[in-house]
């Protein structure tokens, strides 16, 4: 599913050599793994970097087992989705129905040629109809975007992200925004999900919850990663690590 090696990265203004320093790792299909790390460690710049978001100074990535390259990336992208960590960020048209059919539509239209092409609009309107009922949200798709509550917005922002039907999931920091309801409702949905996650948290709670593994990043490195309860019950490391 990911296979990182030997990953170099500098993000653009900063005063470091490199954001990401050898980092190394690999996460097989469906395995949901929590990044943890302090802030600055690169959980970030990780993310968007394995989307070709910010660009690698050296190494090499693989999703999917497509290697990360210019002429990858829309199939990259098509495999594997950000939720970032600001849900204004990723909902942009005028309601959450506009933002829902977006990807899915956009990429119908680059793959599929008439006269097909009415009938499968017809089946994703039905496809992101049920979406709206498994995330428990149908009373948003009408509502406009702008004036839903930040955890109205994660919830909206995730569902545009499942509508193109990714392999991958990358979060970041996806209980951000959320109040104590709508967190236990977005960990739900999560754990009835079988893409492979990528989640970048300071959540402890949610990493024990979803993630059977952790990788801890400090200064841009693999600080350790391994079973992910063993990890979070060990208080003197995560100290160490600053979380």
């Amino acid at each position: 599913m990911i296979n990182v090696k030997n990953l170099f990265v500098t993000y653009p203004g900063s005063d470091a050599d490199h954001t990401l320093n050898d980092l190394s790792f690999e996460a097989a299909a469906g395995e949901k793994i929590a990044l943890l790390g302090g802030n600055g460690a690169g959980k970030s710049t990780l993310l968007l970097t394995l989307l070709g978001i910010l660009p690698i100074h050296s190494g090499e990535i693989s999703i999917c087992g497509i290697k990360l390259e210019k002429q990858t990336l829309s199939e990259i992208r098509r495999r594997a989705a950000l939720v970032f960590q600001n849900p204004d960020d990723q909902l942009f048209m005028n309601t959450v129905w506009e933002d829902l059919l977006f990807g899915p539509q956009n990429y119908l239209q680059a793959s599929i040629k008439l006269p097909s092409y009415k009938d499968e609009i017809e089946k994703i309107k039905q496809e992101c109809e049920t979406l709206l009922e498994t995330l428990k949200i149908p009373h948003l798709k009408n509502r406009m975007s702008h004036k839903l509550s930040g955890g109205e917005k994660r919830l909206a922002a995730l569902a545009c992200v499942l509508a193109m039907k990714p392999d991958l999931l990358l979060m970041d920091e996806p209980t951000a925004f959320l109040d104590p309801r709508g967190r236990r409702r977005l960990v739900e949905i999560l754990q009835g999900l079988n893409a492979g996650m990528l989640i970048a948290t300071h959540d402890i709670e949610l990493a024990k919850e979803l993630c059977s593994r952790v990788l801890i990043l400090q200064d841009g490195k693999i600080k350790t990663s391994g079973n992910c309860l063993e990890i979070t019950g060990n208080t003197k490391l995560l100290e160490d690590c600053g979380l």
